[in-house]
């Protein structure tokens, strides 16, 4: 890539920011250096890896708390043997270790939990320096200060010096305070000269005290004189801060030959280190800008709900791609409509995408990796040249046209401008003939009349126009594929302040055919728009179907789930009743078995069995209360019960033996030892003996979970249990995901929502849901 089109394009704006975004040095040198790929391979994996690194930051892992000082020159100087590092050196050493390290672990975790393993090979690079870090940091703090406390004889030469110095400055005040020598002093107080202790004397007593003479001051009136009796004391000062510097010096250079030993594991892990860094600034910004990875195609250039990622929150979306087979796009329309800012997007997104970046756009789209990206925008006049507009543009094109070919995107802005229209026109329409001969992909903006044509005329052209709202006269920043634009000039020069009778004329000046042209193009235009409009709506539709289509596939399958869970539980609720009316039946057979048949024991057997035939038609009315459609009905056609066949209770699911008719109409039928009357639409005669699997109707039940809970704004432990409970609802009704919507605010919620879930024995996986669905604000759960 060119630095003019780098320079046009911005894209060192792009590179600052990511710049911005590492945390190493290191890292943000090599993407001061990066260059754009022109490689589809490394684009792809670049890429990739970045998405990789995203969905890391996106797990419910924690990012740690990291620092990586500047270590190159520490390292370096260690390279050359006996070297002794400074102690804020050591420290940034240690530090960067640590750091790396606890990166480490942290993309072990993210990566066990994401599909994040294209960072893996990257994550594994990071040599293991934690000893190093580990011993370093006995001896120097994270500020590069000595720990001086946890070093035994460090501590004792301190304590020496301190004694030292205390008894130094006793003896300087007693000489101070004696009785006889007070009136010779010129101050009170004990002074420094050449690191050592003295005393400011009067010039004219220099004879009165014994000792050596630093210094005499400017004026001369005073001397400073280190007595004799201080000599003593100052000498055992400077040996004690001597034996300090020297026992410092040790361990310093202990320590020197120590990371000097693990100087290539260091300086791996600072390069493994800042490699991930390239790839999580990467992985910030595409967080940022809500970006998506571009889909790499062959030679398709297709850009949906593309953002200018420099112009903020006030970029509008545009869309736009080229027809197929279409080798140039011919975008007209007013100014101030856009046609620059398109032309920028496309290609500062194609330059990003090869940067290994994914880009601020919507899903679906496609850019091929481009042999190189060449643009010619703005106003080319240079004062220092001497060059005029239309030659600073000629000598840039000139460059293009010299380098282009067919894997080339080419940027032309205002094509032909800048000379006679005629000429320039003719112009423009050659060079876009040469850019067709190389099979360059080309973009060009224009007001002139005849590359309107050309993108009618020639086959490997088409026609856009940024769409113009003639009511507001004011341009909607849209592409519309198919025609091409008016300038709409004179209307907008009208709508900005220039007197009717200026416009009027205007309209006059034009000839007819040139005028009639003008309106068959609006009238084209509005047409093309109309439908361009409504083929919107109708992929907008289809878009919501699609996903009203999941959501209902989504919720069938949640529903389907629930209600086997709940058909699961009524039989578990009916198989312990038939145990236990099993039960009761088998002790009362056993007493009439065993004893004479009294009344007591008839009665107690008749009790039994109005108890049986109770629950019985309790069951049939619940089944008739949860699901009427449930309950099936005998065929019309099918043979009617009599005495000998074998039936199937319908609401019970339960197979007897017709014994005779009952009263009404009802039959008793025998279940085992168990005789029921049962009432004779409730009976299917038993034609084919095979099995049969039962159909249960289920009630529903009083508490529903839902697909999202919405906890905001709620205090901690009120937001706890509604998940709690949530949970449990899920589990009964058979739901196995669901959203919990937190917010991020200072990430109360959000902390303590994660601590339950991963604690929780039933939470088989949850984690932050996808930007578009919420990002940090919200936790999508999956139950085991």
């Amino acid at each position: 890539m060119n630095r003019h089109t780098i320079r046009v394009l911005e894209f060192d704006k792009i590179r600052a920011e990511l710049q911005s975004l590492c945390l190493t040095g290191e890292a943000e040198a090599a993407l001061r250096k990066e260059r754009v790929s022109l490689d589809a391979s490394e684009v792809s994996a670049q890429i990739a890896a970045s998405q990789s690194v995203r969905r890391c930051l996106q797990s419910e892992y924690a990012f740690p708390q990291v620092s990586f000082p500047e270590t190159a020159e520490p390292l370096r100087r260690l390279e050359k043997e006996g070297a002794v590092l400074e102690p804020e050196e050591l420290a940034a050493i240690a530090t960067h270790a640590r750091s790396s390290i606890a990166l480490k672990d942290f993309y072990r975790s993210a990566i066990s939990d994401s599909d994040s393993a294209a960072v893996t090979p990257l994550v594994e690079a990071i040599p293991p320096v934690g000893h190093v870090a580990e011993h370093v940091g006995r001896f120097v703090d994270r500020d590069g200060a000595v720990r001086e406390r946890d070093i035994p004889e460090l501590k004792r030469v301190r304590v020496r010096i301190t004694q030292a110095s205390q008894e130094l400055q006793r003896e300087a005040q007693r000489l101070l305070g004696q009785d006889d020598l007070r009136r010779y002093w010129n101050a009170s107080v004990p002074t420094q000269r050449g690191g050592r202790t003295v005393l400011a004397l009067k010039a004219d007593h220099r004879g009165k005290v014994r000792g050596i003479i630093h210094e005499v001051s400017a004026t001369g009136a005073t001397v400073f004189i280190e007595p004799d009796v201080l000599v003593e004391r100052n000498n055992a000062v400077t040996e004690a801060e001597n034996a300090y510097r020297n026992e410092l010096l040790r361990i310093l250079r202990e320590l020197s030959r120590f990371c000097a030993k693990h100087r290539e594991d260091l300086a791996r892990s600072v390069a493994a280190v800042a490699e991930i860094d390239r790839l999580y600034a990467r992985a910030r910004y595409a967080m940022a800008h809500d970006c998506v990875a571009a889909a790499v195609s062959s030679g398709a250039v297709r850009l949906r709900a593309a953002r200018h990622p420099l112009l903020g929150d006030g970029a509008v979306p545009v869309s736009i791609e080229f027809p197929p087979g279409k080798q140039v796009l011919v975008i007209t329309g007013p100014n101030t409509g856009g046609k620059t800012v398109t032309l920028k997007t496309v290609g500062l997104l194609a330059m990003m995408n090869q940067f290994g970046m994914e880009i601020p756009v919507s899903p679906g789209t496609e850019l091929p990796v481009f042999s190189g990206i060449y643009a010619d925008i703005g106003d080319e006049q240079s004062i220092e040249q001497s060059l005029s507009t239309f030659s600073g543009h000629m000598r840039n094109i000139g460059r293009v046209l010299s380098a282009a070919d067919e894997h080339s995107l080419v940027l032309l802005d205002e094509l032909g401008s800048g000379t006679d229209p005629e000429e320039g026109g003719a112009l423009a329409m050659a060079i876009l003939d040469e850019l067709l001969e190389r099979g360059s992909r080309t973009i060009v903006t224009t007001h002139h009349g005849v590359l309107k044509h050309y993108g009618f005329t020639q086959p490997a052209a088409a026609n856009a126009s940024v769409e113009f709202d003639m009511k507001s006269l004011r341009p909607t920043y849209r592409i519309v594929p198919g025609v091409p634009g008016s300038s709409h000039a004179i209307e907008v020069a009208a709508h900005m302040g220039i007197l009717r009778t200026v416009t009027s004329a205007a309209r006059s000046y034009l000839t007819g055919e040139e005028y009639d042209t003008g309106r068959i193009i609006r009238a084209l235009t509005d047409t093309e728009q109309e439908l361009y409009r409504e083929r919107e709506r109708i992929r907008e539709t289809e878009r919501e179907l699609a996903r009203e289509k999941a959501r209902l596939e989504e919720l069938k399958g949640e529903l389907e789930a629930r209600e086997t869970e709940l058909k699961r539980g009524r039989l578990r609720e009916l198989e312990a009743w038939s145990a236990e009316t099993r039960s009761k039946l088998e002790n009362l057979v056993r007493e009439v078995r065993e004893g004479e048949l009294t009344r007591e024991k008839t009665r107690n057997v008749k009790q039994f069995m109005a108890e049986t035939d109770d629950r019985l038609l309790e069951e049939r009315r619940r089944l008739e209360i949860d699901g009427p459609a449930r309950v099936r009905k005998p065929p019309t056609d099918a043979a009617p019960p009599g005495p000998g066949a074998e039936v199937r209770i319908l609401s019970s699911e339960k197979r007897g033996v017709v014994q005779r008719r009952g009263k009404g109409d009802t039959w008793l039928v025998q279940i085992g030892p168990v005789r029921l009357a049962v009432a004779a639409d409730d009976l299917e005669v038993i034609v084919d003996r095979g099995e049969r699997k039962p159909e249960i109707a289920v009630s529903s039940v009083s508490a529903h979970p839902v697909l999202e809970l919405d906890i905001r704004g709620a205090r901690l432990e009120d937001a706890l249990q509604e998940v709690e409970r949530q949970i449990d609802q899920a589990l009964l009704g058979g739901m196995t995901r669901f959203g919990i919507i937190h917010g991020m605010g200072e990430g109360v919620l959000q902390k303590g929502v994660a601590n339950l879930l991963r604690t929780h024995p039933h939470v088989r996986r949850f984690s932050f849901a996808a930007p578009e669905d919420g990002g940090f604000g919200k936790t999508v759960v999956e139950l085991s």
